[in-house]
């Protein structure tokens, strides 16, 4: 009974990731296990949701003692983790990652937080502590139509604590070797049972790793990264049917990264946001959310040049119940992005997007449901300033429009077997860079020779056709997670090669389209929590992923782009736990086939093999009843050096932590 009032009472105000204004601690009490609303809109654990989903809670985060959202998120299965340095890290999911991936989609509390310029997600700069993360939302496969821009390769959702459901506060200190140190506060206040506030803040540095297959030109670009931020929210109930929200953040960060085209250098974030969410109740039509927010981006590649991003978002839906078996979401979005042309200034780029979208989420019978989304968008390209040669104004003068499509199946068989058939269609619209942003000109004999980005470059189209199977195992207090899938890329965007275009009459290196790609995938996972306090869990990955390029036919390639053998093919973990309320325990192993990156070398990029590997993180932790915990944790403890990347490589790192509840 418990469930089903809570399903009634919250479906109307569950409105994805637009804002949060869930009780996740209510809903999961309710269900039993971790929630979603991001979905369709209603609550729905993982596996009734049409899309492959995994939720990381509080408790999971905890559990495992690391210090950063990236190896956290490595621990889900089909997710690869590429570590160029010590905060230098790149996320795929499913067999596509590269430097300065372009193809994720993260959400903190709605907003948008990789960066536009080259739609990279920059971690360090992530204005978040890990004590206020509530859950952690994965999901895997193009969901463009649903989550919206740039969601190809799948989403992280972040969402923090509900200032007016949760008032936890945590005051945490880390130190260990390699020079690193570590401060973070964050709090939740609820002034009234109205209003709330929400405020984080942290700093960190750490010696940066010193073994790798880098130049000595490059070792000399190498910095010791540092990050910091600030956060501040507040969430207002302001009638009985209208809430209101604001958060302004700032992030600083420095530190050695690698570029699209594989080189290493050091670079410099400051990126700000403002965010206002709107959410009102409008009975029968419905429940409205406006939410509009601001990033700006300062950054400087250090040797190369710097310039600024903003980003403005504007986006409103309704979420509609109709009767007990429909839910729709009809909703539009406005985006506005500009640069300033790097590294190469006099100039700005930029464009808008119109987008519109809508959802609806078919409960056939009690055991069959069917969710269909369709999103389109607008691209309108501008230019302003100093032309860029090979191009003129005219190049510039672009229009692009695509449609994304997601669709899903799920078939609850019994009480604890569900199957989910899904389909997803998104397009990964090019970034400000591949559109022209960039743009280094050199004088030659024969006349200007650029290096540049392409207004003509064509987006990529992502398509995924998956079957998952779930079962829950209530003798193990767990579950049962299998999924295969078939995902291919057309148009794949290379950045810039060592080869030759003709462009206007001009012979200039540019952003191209470099062909298609195609892969297999199969991912089986299962849980379990036992009486005793003992928690497991096991994931075993297979992905087989065959390019179709038109570049990159010789033996040194002339394009940094290849994604055929540089993920591994199989990736298996384990993880078990302990604890017993006071003292806890956690051990997590990795092993993962070979791969192959490339590497910067004399007329192009060569292969840089890196061999099967096994890696591993312990931690262990005592939580007195004062509210303090101390806790102790290894990571990649297995060897002191461990190639996981064609850059540095990744070093032991041991450190302390004392945290203070309050």
């Amino acid at each position: 009974m418990k469930k089903s009032i809570l399903l009634g009472a919250t479906a109307l105000l569950a409105v994805g990731a637009q804002a949060q204004t869930i009780n996740y601690t209510a809903l999961q009490d309710a269900f039993g296990q971790p929630v979603t609303t991001s979905v369709t809109g209603k609550p729905q654990v993982a596996a009734d949701a049409p899309a492959a989903l995994h939720i990381i809670t509080a408790e999971d985060i905890k559990a495992t003692g690391l210090d950063n959202l990236p190896d956290i998120l490595a621990r889900v299965g089909g997710i690869d983790l590429l570590r160029w340095g010590a905060g230098s890290v790149d996320i795929g999911m499913r067999g596509y990652n590269q430097p300065n991936s372009p193809r994720l989609l993260v959400l903190l509390n709605g907003r948008q937080v990789y960066s536009d310029h080259y739609a990279l997600v920059n971690w360090s700069t992530i204005p978040v502590q890990l004590s206020e993360i509530k859950q952690i939302e994965v999901v895997k496969g193009p969901v463009g139509a649903i989550y919206g821009f740039n969601a190809v390769a799948g989403v992280v959702n972040i969402i923090t604590q509900n200032p007016l459901y949760d008032t936890d506060g945590t005051a945490t200190a880390r130190f260990g070797n390699n020079g690193a140190r570590e401060i973070g506060l964050s709090k939740n206040v609820k002034v009234s049972d109205g209003f709330g506030l929400r405020f984080s803040a942290g700093y960190k540095e750490q010696d940066e790793f010193s073994q790798g297959a880098i130049t000595a030109v490059e070792r000399g670009r190498l910095l010791d990264p540092e990050s910091s931020h600030v956060a501040v929210g507040a969430l207002a109930q302001l009638t009985d049917s209208i809430q209101a929200g604001l958060e302004l953040t700032r992030s600083k960060m420095k530190q050695t990264d690698i570029t699209a085209t594989n080189s290493v250098y050091g670079d410099d974030y400051l990126t700000k946001s403002a965010k206002l969410d709107l959410i009102g109740d409008a009975g029968n039509a419905g429940l409205v959310s406006f939410t509009a927010y601001r990033n700006w981006l300062d950054f400087e590649y250090f040797g190369i040049g710097k310039s600024d991003v903003t980003t403005s978002v504007v986006q409103l839906s309704d979420l509609i119940q109709i009767g007990t078996d429909h839910t729709v979401k009809i909703s539009g979005e406005y985006r506005h992005n500009s640069m300033g042309r790097f590294p190469a200034p006099g100039a700005t780029i930029s464009y808008d997007v119109w987008a519109v979208a809508g959802m609806w989420d078919w409960r056939l019978t009690d055991k069959l449901s069917f969710t269909n989304a369709v999103r389109s968008d607008w691209l309108d390209l501008s230019y302003s300033g100093a032309a860029s040669p090979p191009y003129v104004a005219a190049d510039f003068d672009r229009k692009i429009s695509k449609i994304s499509v997601n669709s899903g199946l799920v078939y609850k068989a019994t009480d604890v077997d569900t199957l989910r058939a899904t389909y997803g269609l998104a397009n990964q619209l090019p970034s400000i860079l591949e559109l022209g942003g960039f743009y280094l000109p050199t004088v030659t004999p024969a006349g200007v020779f650029a290096s540049a980005g392409n207004p003509h470059i064509k987006p990529s189209k992502v398509q995924s056709y998956e079957l998952g199977y779930d079962r829950a195992l209530a003798a193990i207090n767990g579950g049962l997670h299998l999924s295969v899938f078939r995902q291919t890329t057309d148009d794949i965007k290379s950045f810039l090669g060592s080869d030759r275009s003709v462009v206007n009459g001009r012979p200039a290196s540019i952003v191209i389209n470099a062909g298609d790609s195609a892969s297999w995938g199969f991912e089986a996972a299962f849980d379990g929590n036992a009486a005793n306090g003992v928690r497991y869990g096991a994931s075993y990955s297979w992905n087989d992923v065959n390019d179709d390029l038109t570049v990159n036919k010789g033996a040194i390639a002339t394009r940094p782009v290849k994604f055929e053998g540089a993920a591994p093919r199989h990736k298996l973990q384990g993880n078990v736990g302990w604890s017993d309320g006071a003292l806890s325990t956690d051990l997590n192993l990795s092993w993962q086939s070979k791969r192959t990156l490339l590497h910067p070398v004399t007329g192009g990029q060569g292969l840089f093999p890196i061999d099967a590997t096994w890696t591993g993180t312990a931690s262990i932790g005592y939580l007195f009843e004062t509210g303090t915990e101390v806790r102790f944790t290894a990571s990649d403890f297995l060897r002191t050096e461990t190639a996981l990347g064609s850059a540095l490589e990744t070093e032991r790192r041991v450190y302390a932590s004392v945290s203070q509840k309050f």
